[in-house]
């Protein structure tokens, strides 16, 4: 029988939880009378009888709502605030870590997640493990820890599809510890080519320039647009090409004002809700394309409600110059 979990706290409503999925659990009124009966006999357990018979059935209680199930996103908010107290900074910093640490074991009981969601969500969050704790990096550290790696490329000659995990680990080894670098790897790398039955990796390039422009975005409020993109083409390792469209997710650019602006605004200090996560959106920019809209509603999806699904439901299109944008429905 499949592992089921329900509970609720005072800050967030009940949920239920299966090893994969999480669902909302409502309380709902009806206007006819719900009564509960013990013992009470359906028509295929009856045996055939001529006979008319009655039998009393006390009834035990009388309801008028019940709870009504519906699949739901999984409640990440506690998730991201509990992993603000588990900053990884590098072992030279580790007396400052509070010791109140969580397992994924003790995260599974205070996150309404399902297991396979829980797992997701720390993969999508960076986190790493640390003697069975889980931790997410320290920004300036993820920095440095990617730098190390990225030097690499050049000091060993290496074509961006022929990197060496081994000689990776080897050189690092003394300067960040393996489970961070083992972490790093799996999650900026994937596998190439095998050359004389070694498995060589390349960089994720989407992934490596987004964190870049991240870098350069977090030193300044809003940066002209143009200086930005020069000086992100020069930060990524060479070889690797930067373009607009790695920004989605993560920044916002304004072509109205002169000069064109960007700023960082990231998916993840969004509201969870839909509604508050669309009010917000538009309270940044006026109006989206599906291209810049979708990577911050898409992890609000469902079976039933995909991207282009709730912005039917929660925006108004137009089109300008054949570019079909987004804004709030009641916008003027």
């Amino acid at each position: 029988m499949a592992n089921i979990n329900c509970w609720s706290n005072d800050e967030e409503n009940a949920v239920l939880c299966t090893k994969s999925k999480t669902y909302d659990i409502f309380e709902t009124e009806t206007s006819n009378s719900l009564l509960l009966f013990k013992d009470l006999q359906f028509n295929d357990s009856l045996t055939k009888s001529s006979e008319r018979t009655i039998s009393k059935i006390r009834i035990s209680a009388v309801f008028h709502d019940y709870l009504e199930v519906l699949p739901s996103k999984p409640h990440l908010k506690k998730l991201k605030d509990l992993l603000r107290t588990s900053v990884y900074k590098g072992p030279e910093n580790e007396h400052e870590v509070n010791e109140n640490l969580l397992t994924y074991n003790s995260l599974l009981t205070v996150v309404q997640a399902s297991e396979e969601e829980l797992k997701i969500a720390l993969k999508t969050l960076n986190t790493i493990t640390i003697n069975d704790k889980i931790r997410i990096l320290d920004f300036e550290y993820h920095f440095r820890v990617l730098s190390f790696m990225l030097k690499l490329i050049d000091e060993n000659s290496w074509q961006l599809d022929e990197i060496d995990y081994e000689e990776t680990m080897n050189a690092l080894s003394d300067l960040i510890p393996t489970n961070v670098l083992n972490s790093m790897f799996d999650l900026y790398t994937e596998e190439s080519k095998i050359i004389d039955g070694l498995q060589l990796f390349r960089y994720n390039e989407e992934k490596v320039c987004k964190f870049f422009a991240q870098v350069l975005l977090s030193s300044a409020g809003k940066f002209n647009l143009n200086e930005f993109l020069q000086a992100w083409k020069e930060s990524v390792p060479e070889g690797m090409i930067a373009t607009e469209s790695m920004l989605h997710g993560i920044a916002i650019v304004d072509r109205k004002s002169s000069p064109n602006v960007i700023w960082a605004f990231e998916e993840k200090d969004l509201p969870e809700t839909i509604n508050e996560r669309f009010q917000v959106l538009f309270q940044a920019k006026e109006k989206w394309t599906v291209n810049e809209i979708s990577p911050y509603i898409q992890s609000l999806t469902t079976e039933k409600f995909d991207v282009n699904a709730l912005l039917a439901k929660h925006t108004r299109a137009s089109t300008t110059q054949g570019v079909k944008y987004y804004s709030s429905k009641h916008s003027k």
